[in-house]
């Protein structure tokens, strides 16, 4: 009886050290949508230079960030930054990342553009152009109207700007002439997402 009275209390204690210091199945890293936007009505819009913006209250690790793109027809070729900040005095110290892709046709859907990084708090700038190399590119961000906006983990979304004529895009894209921030209704499909982390016990 002590000996089968010991194996219970020692398979009790073994049980209860196992529960506090494994994570639950699927809690291992909890992606948190930081930015998100979307929605039920959306079409591609042809664009030379376009940015979404948005800001972080504090420090956000593993992100990682998509765009809802299209070809519409023929090559797609874009060149995507994600700048601190953007227009004329614009350098490549403001620069936190940059990939240069040509999508499939045909093609429209979520493109991941990065991923892994972590972002100090601040401003932040996903920049979606034509490569100024490219004669032609039929490059679509997919936009939403009305948009359905998320924001969460201390981010704030900060609208969208854009360049329209070859005479307003600079040699370093990031620095060209974007207009105002638009205030309308209307959304650029984006998702900024970073790794949750579950408390260490």
């Amino acid at each position: 009886m002590k000996t089968a009275a010991g194996s219970l209390l020692l398979f009790i204690v073994l049980f209860i050290v196992v529960g506090i210091t494994t994570p639950l199945s699927g809690q291992e890293h909890q992606d948190q949508k930081l930015l998100a936007i979307g929605g039920e009505v959306a079409w591609g819009i042809g664009i030379n230079g376009r940015a979404v913006g948005w800001s972080l209250s504090h420090p956000q690790h593993h992100v990682t960030i998509a765009a809802n793109l299209g070809n519409g027809g023929g090559h797609a070729y874009l060149d995507a930054y994600l700048m601190r900040s953007v227009g004329p005095g614009t350098t490549g110290s403001d620069e936190v990342a940059y990939v240069s892709l040509d999508l499939p046709y045909p093609f429209t859907g979520w493109v991941k553009l990065f991923e892994g990084l972590d972002l100090e708090a601040g401003e932040y700038w996903l920049v979606i152009a034509k490569p100024r190399d490219r004669a032609h590119s039929s490059i679509n961000w997919v936009a939403s109207n009305p948009r359905i906006l998320t924001m969460s983990g201390g981010a704030q979304y900060l609208g969208t700007k854009s360049y329209t004529y070859a005479g307003d895009a600079a040699d370093y894209l990031p620095a060209s002439k974007f207009a105002a921030i638009e205030l309308d209704p209307y959304g650029f499909g984006i998702e900024v997402t970073a790794a949750r982390v579950p408390p260490s016990w």
